[in-house]
């Protein structure tokens, strides 16, 4: 058991990790960088270590895909774990926070995953909940010609995926974010063929941001993108909260706020589709 199991933990720096044996820790974007902290690095093999900038953790995904093979796939973050352990977690937050000591002294415990996804098709953070569509929330955070451009390619050249899409981006407002996931090989191999098929074409007709942090553009499509695909392929998600260990001073939003703030979300959304 947890042979055919690996858990990817992505990271730009060295960083501080809980010890599990379904863990590995890879370090993104190693091509542009002579500095190396983890054994294994996303310039190996087949790879778009270089691309780490505008693909954030997409790079190690990739990197999984093409040169991993494991029965089990999963994806984390250096400071985004899946707790499993978390009381109440239908009312919990989508993301809490932690001390990183704190996180450390405790052992990571994984379920029998293997087991539960025979019961579901993939692990996914809780969705986050908006009083406006997805689309609205894409468009205020980033930029909006970027998101034409996505619904142009997709409607090109996977139509298949139009109505997933449409379904996401313009009839809901919430989603599942972070690009963490756990999930079999099969959909892990699909979702990765379309998924970066469509990323590519996407990549061959933007402009660039020049700001840093919205040149993440691969990374923030992604997020949205992996709800696209469990919404056309019909999965079953288990929805496991996300736990975040910070080395600096953090406040933690109670249950109930959360519950409270979703609920009014979603109030305000249905008011405004009345």
């Amino acid at each position: 058991m947890g042979k055919n199991i690996k858990i990817l933990i992505c990271a730009h720096k060295d960083s501080r990790l809980p010890q599990h044996e379904y863990f590995y820790p890879i370090q993104v974007g190693a091509a542009l960088t002579n500095v190396r902290f983890f054994s294994a690095q996303d310039h190996t093999g087949e790879n778009i270590s270089g691309r780490n900038p505008h693909f954030c953790e997409l790079t190690a995904h990739y990197w999984a895909w093409k040169n991993l093979k494991y029965d089990i796939i999963g994806l984390n973050h250096y400071r985004r774990f899946f707790d499993f352990d978390r009381s109440f977690p239908s009312f919990s937050p989508d993301r809490s926070f932690i001390d990183t000591n704190s996180f450390l002294k405790e052992k990571y415990c994984f379920p029998n995953l293997e087991y539960l996804l025979n019961n579901y098709d993939i692990i996914l953070p809780p969705k986050r909940h908006y009083p406006y569509n997805v689309a609205t929330q894409y468009a205020i955070s980033h930029i909006v010609n970027d998101l034409h451009l996505l619904k142009e390619i997709i409607q090109e050249t996977t139509p298949g995926y139009a109505g997933a899409f449409n379904t996401l981006m313009y009839h809901s407002n919430a989603y599942s974010g972070y690009n963490m996931f756990i999930t079999k090989r099969k959909h892990f191999d699909e979702y990765s063929q379309w998924l970066f098929s469509v990323l590519f074409q996407l990549e061959k007709r933007v402009k660039l941001s020049a700001y840093p942090d919205q040149a993440r553009l691969f990374g923030y499509v992604s997020e949205r993108l992996i709800n696209v695909y469990c919404i056309k392929h019909r999965l079953k998600i288990k929805y496991v909260p996300v736990i975040m260990p910070l080395e600096e001073t953090f406040q933690n939003p109670s249950n109930l706020l959360y519950t409270l703030r979703r609920l009014k979300n979603d109030f305000i959304y249905k008011l405004t589709e009345l």
